[in-house]
This record gives C-alpha cells, structure tokens and sequence, in this order.
C-alpha cells in the first residue's frame, strides 16, 4: 500500500544526484546541433554530384531517439535523489541501564565535617553522575520524614540537573530519615517502567539498625542492587541552626557521624557497593561500573518514529521499462550503463536542518541561544509558542496562546503575559481563574494582590490629574471674564472721549459759523465718518488679540496635558518594572508545593510514618 503524498514532508534524500540532470541535457543540445554527414560534404562537393556519391545524404538525421534518452535519464536521477515523504518505523536496540539517584535530605546534611557541606557534595556529586551517563534511564528521589519523586526513570537528564541544586532540607513537608520509604518508591519506579533488572545508588550518612533489616526484606530477591555513597566523616559535625547548633530535647549538641560499616553492610548483602564520596570521579567508577554492551540481556529492542525516510526512487524503475525496450535497438545498448540505478551508502536530506533536527528541535535551539522570536515561529505547540513569544516580548500572542488551556498554570502564565502588556484587569481576572482551580498558588496570589495596589495607585493619579484639569478650567473662565471687564471699560473710555470731541466742534462750528455753513456740516460729516472708522479698527484689534490669547491658552493646555501623560506614561511603566523586580524568582517552589501535596494525601489516606530519628 502507497502511502498519500504529503507535500510539506516531501524531499530527496540524495539530492547532489540531481545534478546529472545538467550534463546530460549539455549533451543531447549537442547531438542535437550536430549536422548530418551529407550537410558537412556540401562545402566541398558539388550538391549535384552529391546525391550520386553518399547514399541516403538527403535524408535527414533522426533526433527523436535524444529526447527519449534525455527523458530517461532525467527519471533515473530524479530516482537516484532519493524521493520520500513518509517516514519509517526504525527499530533500534537501546541500552537497558534503569538507575534511581535515593538523596538523603535529612537535617544531619547540613553537617560541615566535609567542605562546604554534606548537602552541598552529595548535590554536585549527582551533577556529576548525570553529566556521566549518555545512556540508560535516571530517576531522582528525595526523602526526608518520607520519600517523594523529583524525577521518574528518564532519558532527559538536564532537566534532572536542573532540579537538583533546589534540593534542601527545608522544602521537606516533614522532618526525619526514612529511607525504606524512599527504596519503595524506587522499587515502584522500575516496576512501572517496566524494568526487571535496575541499580539504586543511596546517597546518605546513616541509616538505623531498623532500616537495614526492612531494607534486607524489601530488596530480596528483587533483581535490583543496592550501592551506597557515603557522605561525611566519622568524627562528624554539629549540625548548624539559626542560634549556634541544632540540639536535642536534653539540651545537647547533636553530632551525626558516618555509619560507614553498617552502610558497607547494608550495600554487601543487596549485591552492591560501597565507597566514601570523594573530590574525583572514582567513587562513581567504582559505585556505578559501565554495563558490558556485548551481553544480550543488557539491551532492549525498541520501536520509534526515528529519521529514517521511505525511499521512493524505485517506484521510479517502472517508468524506465518502456524506454529501456528500445535499448535493444542496434547501439542503445551504450546507452544501459548510464540508466543503472545503484543505492549509495550514504544519504543527505535536500532540507538539511529538517533532516537532523525537528522543528521543536530547532525552536528549542533558537530559545536557549536567545532567538525567542524565531523560536516561536517554529514552535508547534501552542504552550511552547506562548513561553517563546513571553520572551521574545509579544505578550498579546502569549495571552492568546496560554488561553487555550483551562489549566491554573495557564492562567497564571496569561496573567503574567496580560501584565507585561499593561492589561491589568484582565490579568487579575487571570489570576482569580488560577486561584479558583487551585487555591494555594501563591505566586498568582502574590501577583494579584501587586496589582491590585498598581491599580489603586493609577486611579490616584488620574484623580489628581482630573482635579488640576478642573483647577485649569477655573482659571481659565476668571482670566476670560477679567479681558471682557477690560474691553468693556476699554469701551466706555472712547465713548467718553468721543463725546467730548464732539462737544468741541459743535462749539467751534458755533463760533466759525459766519464763514460757511455749508463747509462746516461738511466738516461735521467727515469726522463722524473718521471717528465710526476708529471705533471699527479698535474693536477689530481688540477681538484679535482676544483670539490670540485663547489659542495659546489653548496650546498651552494641550502641551501641558501631553506632558501630564507621558509622565502618567512613565510613572506607570517604572511601577510596572518595579512590580516586575517584586516578583519571587524560586526555583524550588514547583517541588514544595509539589511534597507538600503528596504528604497532605498520605495523611489523609491514613499513612503511618514509621518511627524514625528527626535528624
């Protein structure tokens, strides 16, 4: 059955064998342009005598059979390329290693009898070991007063790494050791990855008399090994508290000591091993020796989606057959060699990046060398995409991305996206929607209540703005009503003065009225004339500069209200970075809030913790 063909899958797989498809065309132009035999003689030759001296020189040369050869060479490099767009289920055998990391988080490894500390030795000594391990399964497990998962059996171990400097004793929902806790769930962890043979490292101080016994029982006959790291000294160490050092009820300091041989013991009889944890790499030689990869039992066969494509060149082969029917034609078969197809050894994907890597791959590649905004354009799915585009500073498509999912770490993730972008009622409605699924999400409690102060402190300030604005409006009517009071005393003014030049002339008239009385109302008209054009031109400039006036208050205003916004502006985006900075970057919060859950479900399913030391 031929699978459909799927266009954005579709490649060669030896594309360089494309390149045939050039010298052949070269060479059929060639043959092509060559004239017949007849032709070349007709220089030399009288074309009369021609025809009596060459047999069959008019004819001409048949050029079809090029073509023909052209065609079947471009479908046999076209073959040879290696056509695929479907992939093929690879078998492939995977070394079977299942190894569980047991850390002891006990009080007693905060002990300093080894610089800098227990805890911080047996922390980097499990760096160590993933670094190491290219192969095989790895799981972390924690336990304190009880054990709880950091890790199930994984081949990612980076993201192991990742969690394990967060480890301490105060993320512990309880205080104690109880590493026979810890071993059962190592134990259920091979059972459900389906490993019949598996290697359990401990890495502790101490166990007690009682925990050796259970530990005895729990791993006989289980096909599982159990190797032991110990870390400390035999002398030991105080344990160091907030005022000097950790005591008991009797009021005394309590020194915890290495219990190498009960350990040595405890490794010998579950066919491990034990050594000391040291500065080198020879503790985890000896504890943790490379499995031999020529026994049978040491591998598996697995099925995966793996890069390797379906090549479809041989379908090809079928197209060739009615051409290669002519190769039996007298000097064809010349031509056979050049339409052999042979499989090379080795192949190249035309898309070379697609080839080795997924797009996820290369998203993922673009993200950690800070490339967020191509990251997110190759990212296909949608989470993936939103955390890229949180990065690369597109928070309106993070919102949308993180939308999709009615997950409280989804609303969370958009709450922070819609509060980068200054949205801050929808984030807060964020916020209560992560609250709602999950109460005890401190971090979107935290978030919300920021802010919530945020936007008290915008209301306040648009408060305030507003008062001023009214302020200004005020100020703005008084000045008005102060010009009309001035224009109108203006205008008494000239009506005044005008009345007593008026008042002259009528006397002067009197007095010159003998001479003419003709020439005096002229007189008389013409200053009533001039005296009506002054009044006009005081009246229009009186109304210009009044228009002047009101546009610069205008344009004062509106630059004093441009101003007032962008200091808004500014004040709101150095609160947002402040809140921004107030935001707890705790890494090890995801794994409290995680054993804190885990412990409060065994309590209430009525789990007995077994009796213990509290350090």
């Amino acid at each position: 059955m031929i699978e459909p063909l799927v266009i954005d899958q579709f490649h060669f797989l030896r594309p360089e064998w494309l390149l045939a498809i050039i010298p052949a065309t070269m060479l059929v132009l060639f043959f092509w342009r060559q004239k017949s035999s007849a032709v070349n003689w007709r220089g030399a030759i009288n074309p009369q005598l021609l025809d009596h001296l060459i047999d069959g020189g008019s004819k001409k040369t048949a050029r079809w059979p090029w073509l023909l050869l052209l065609l079947a060479w471009i479908i046999a490099a076209i073959a040879m390329a290696g056509p695929t767009w479907t992939k093929l289920p690879q078998p492939i055998h995977k070394k079977q290693d299942a190894l569980v990391v047991v850390l002891d988080l006990s009080l007693s490894m905060l002990a300093e009898d080894i610089k800098p500390s227990r805890l911080v030795r047996a922390r980097h000594k499990i760096l160590d070991i993933l670094a190491q391990r290219d192969e095989g399964l790895t799981a972390l497990i924690a336990y304190s007063g009880d054990a709880h998962i950091v890790s199930p059996l994984t081949d990612d171990n980076p993201t192991i790494a990742n969690l394990t400097p967060a480890l301490s004793p105060g993320m512990m929902p309880v205080f104690g050791s109880d590493p026979v806790g810890a071993l059962k769930l190592a134990k259920q962890l091979f059972k459900n990855a389906g490993a019949t043979n598996g290697r359990v490292l401990l890495i502790t101080d101490g166990v007690t008399e009682s925990d050796v016994d259970d530990i005895d029982n729990l791993l006989s006959r289980s096909g599982y090994e159990l190797s032991i790291m110990g870390v400390g000294t035999p002398d030991g160490a105080p344990i160091p508290a907030k005022s000097g050092f950790l005591k008991d009820d009797g009021g005394n300091i309590i020194v915890p000591q290495l219990q190498r041989s009960r350990l040595e013991e405890l490794a010998k009889h579950n066919k491990g091993r034990y050594a000391d944890i040291s500065l080198n790499d020879n503790d985890v030689g000896f504890l943790l020796p490379k499995l031999t990869t020529e026994l049978e039992d040491n591998t598996v066969l697995t099925e995966r989606e793996f890069d390797q494509w379906h090549d479809r060149g041989p379908l090809l082969t079928l197209a060739l057959l009615p051409l290669a029917l002519l190769a039996f034609r007298r000097g064809w078969l010349l031509v056979l060699p050049l339409l052999i197809l042979a499989q090379p050894q080795t192949s190249h994907a035309f898309e070379w990046q697609d080839l080795w890597e997924r797009p996820d791959q290369q998203a993922a590649k673009a993200l950690h060398n800070g490339d967020a905004k191509t990251a997110a354009g190759l990212f296909k799915d949608n989470q993936w995409k939103a955390s890229a585009n949180y990065q690369a500073g597109n928070f309106d498509n993070a919102a949308k991305q993180f939308a999709q999912q009615d997950t409280a770490t989804s609303h969370y993730n958009r709450g922070n996206a819609l509060a980068k972008a200054g949205k801050l009622d929808e984030a807060i409605e964020a916020y209560d929607k992560a609250l709602g699924q999950r109460p005890d999400m401190e971090d979107a409690q935290f978030n919300k209540e920021l802010l919530e102060q945020l936007k008290e402190q915008q209301e306040q300030q648009q408060q305030q703005s507003s008062d001023n604005g009214e302020e200004s409006d005020q100020e703005k009517q008084d000045s008005e009503q102060q010009d009309q009071q001035q224009g109108d005393q203006q205008n008494q003014d000239g009506e005044q003065q005008e009345s007593d030049q008026q008042s002259e002339q009528n006397q002067q008239g009197d007095k010159e009225k003998q001479r003419s009385e003709k020439q005096g109302s002229e007189q008389n008209s013409e200053q009533q004339n001039a005296e009506e054009s002054e009044e006009e031109k005081q009246q229009r400039e009186q109304q210009q500069a009044q228009q002047e006036k009101q546009e610069q208050e205008q344009s004062e205003q509106q630059q004093a209200q441009a101003s007032e916004q962008d200091q808004q502006s500014q004040q709101q985006k150095q609160a947002m970075e402040q809140w921004l900075r107030q935001i707890p970057d705790d890494p090890s919060g995801l794994l409290r809030r995680k054993f804190n859950h885990e412990s409060k479900v065994r309590q209430q399913q009525g789990e007995t913790q077994r009796e213990q030391p509290q350090w």
